[in-house]
């Protein structure tokens, strides 16, 4: 009887260890290459971003790759700044954001390769999302 207990308790753990190896749903939704963002942005003051893992090559060949930075005001919209990356995909420089009359504290800013053919360009990769907080 004890055997068969055990086979029991066997199988369950089999079936939890075997199942948590599978990719969770929330890790789909959360994309992100690491890079460095700063933990505070105040209007008109220049802040340094950079990537810590570069921009993959872009999907077509020989396009140039750009780098989008993006402060998020809540309901209120964002504001995007570009920066080039170099030809190894890696990426730095300082953005500024003008703002005025922002009502939220702490917000996100977020990152993303772009894939751009001279005329259009066309998000390919995404940075992690960081809270931020912003001061007017």
């Amino acid at each position: 009887m004890r055997l068969k207990k055990w086979i029991g308790v066997f199988a369950v753990v089999a079936v939890l260890v075997v199942g948590s190896s599978s990719i969770p749903a929330w890790a789909d939704t959360m994309p992100g290459l690491p890079w460095m963002s700063p933990a505070k942005v105040t209007s008109g003051v220049p802040v340094h971003v950079a990537s810590i893992a570069p921009c993959p090559a872009p999907p077509t060949p020989g396009d140039t790759v750009l780098v989008q930075v993006t402060l998020s005001f809540g309901s209120g919209g964002s504001s995007g700044q570009l920066l080039a990356a170099n030809p190894d995909g890696s990426w730095s420089g300082d953005v500024t954001y003008n703002f005025s009359g922002v009502g939220v504290r702490q917000t996100t800013i977020s990152a993303e390769c772009l894939d751009y053919n001279g005329t259009s360009a066309v998000p390919y990769a995404q940075y992690q999302v960081r809270h931020t907080q912003i001061f007017n």
